[in-house]
């Protein structure tokens, strides 16, 4: 995980542009490498604090890192995680979401991580549909389920209902982080948005079969 660059600068996420910039001054000119011959921690530190201005030092370098911050603490930066199987949940790609929030788009692509009645797992990965308004994709978004050995060796049809985070169709994510309060999303910028997912398992599956 990267630094905090509030930390690295050595000043509060509250402090003014002028505070950092003049932080940022201060710790460039003390780690300069041509300060510090020969001193490989001094040369490390100088990067640091250099990646840490180019974070924080303009003002929308600092609404993105502090957005992307607020984003990452709301969903504990391991993304949203359910179980299908109980009420249709799947994975959230965190980093997906933040790039909605800092303008761009992407899609993800379910997987499905399936448990046979003995033991028998294996798991199936669709590929996103081509669209050209859509130039990346997220992570995949993996879904556990269960079925039977019966089911394993025989093949079967599995359907469960899917949800995902999406930006909120009403702010599209500006009430985020801010007083405004939106009805749908209740502030938080992000909406679920449910489908369902029709998954073939094919006869005689096998233990970590790929499917």
């Amino acid at each position: 995980m990267a630094e905090d660059p509030y930390r690295v600068l050595g000043v509060s996420p509250d402090a003014t542009d002028a505070e950092i910039k003049r932080s940022y001054r201060k710790l460039a000119r003390q780690y300069h490498p041509d300060r510090n011959p020969g001193d490989a921690a001094a040369e490390e530190r100088f990067k640091a604090i250099q990646a840490a201005y180019e974070a924080v030092g303009t003002a929308e370098a600092r609404r993105e890192n502090d957005q992307r911050g607020r984003m990452e603490e709301m969903f504990g930066g391991g993304g949203y995680q359910g179980n299908p199987s109980g009420g249709g949940f799947g994975g959230v790609d965190l980093g997906d979401i933040i790039s909605q929030f800092m303008g761009g788009r992407g899609t993800a692509a379910p997987g499905f991580n399936f448990n046979f009645g003995q033991g028998f797992e294996g798991r199936q990965t669709q590929q996103p549909k081509s669209e050209p308004t859509e130039p990346s994709r997220g992570a995949d978004i993996e879904a556990g389920l269960d079925i039977s050995l019966e089911q394993a060796s025989d093949g079967t049809q599995i359907r469960f209902s899917h949800r995902r985070l999406k930006l909120c169709d009403k702010c599209r994510g500006s009430s985020f982080g801010t007083s405004k309060r939106c009805a749908p999303c209740n502030g938080t910028g992000v909406e679920t948005k449910g489908s369902t997912l029709t998954v073939k398992v094919p006869p005689n599956a096998s233990h970590g079969q790929l499917l």
